[in-house]
């Protein structure tokens, strides 16, 4: 084994130990076959669920579309973050206050931003007084794909096999099957499922 091999598997090993023991000492069950690479940021109070076989990016190094910071997953006191199987994500910014799922084979692609939470009143006098935030819950169904630096609000389902292309912001539901772009994101064409018969 070569001594960049050997470097490479060292790191690996030492990202994951350290995931271990971040869950541990939050009291929370290590998701099998959970694999991290860089550092992730655990936040929070609330409910923290990761299925089977996911990968957590957080590095450069590992993904070379290029990271800005470590993954953060933050879940309130309130609030209910579950992530299935076989889902991938990088560097990516998942805030939740009430509700956020996630589900199997989503690949959450670099710098993308979760949030269910306006995290701030619109109206000023709310703002100085810290009240009024509002939240709402998302839905994340499998085979999404949120392509770089996507944002997804408050309030928004994405329906399965989805794809959402670089750099939209997500204010609104987008329906199952469909390539999606923008600021606001909209439908821009249907993706016709490659393997039809084996969705049924």
């Amino acid at each position: 084994m070569s001594v960049f091999k050997l470097l490479d598997r060292s790191e690996r090993l030492f990202w994951n130990a350290l995931a271990a023991l971040q869950f541990a000492v939050r009291r929370r069950k290590m998701p099998r076959g959970l694999s991290v690479l860089g550092p992730v940021g655990l936040g929070g109070a609330g409910v923290l669920e990761i299925g089977d076989s996911v990968t957590i990016v957080s590095k450069s190094r590992f993904n070379r579309a290029g990271i800005n910071h470590p993954t953060q997953l933050v879940v309130g006191a309130s609030g209910k973050l579950s992530i299935g199987d076989n889902v991938g994500i990088s560097g990516a910014s998942i805030f939740c206050v009430e509700n956020i799922a996630i589900g199997n084979n989503v690949l959450v692609g670099v710098n993308c931003n979760i949030f269910d939470t306006d995290f701030h009143a619109v109206d000023y006098l709310d703002r100085r007084h810290g009240r009024g935030t509002l939240s709402a819950p998302i839905v994340i169904e499998d085979d999404v794909w949120l392509c770089a630096n996507v944002t997804v609000l408050k309030g928004v389902r994405i329906g399965a096999r989805s794809v959402i292309a670089a750099g939209s912001v997500v204010t609104s539901d987008i329906p199952p099957n469909c390539l999606a772009g923008g600021v606001p994101c909209k439908v821009i064409r249907s993706l016709a499922p490659a393997h039809a018969a084996s969705i049924e």
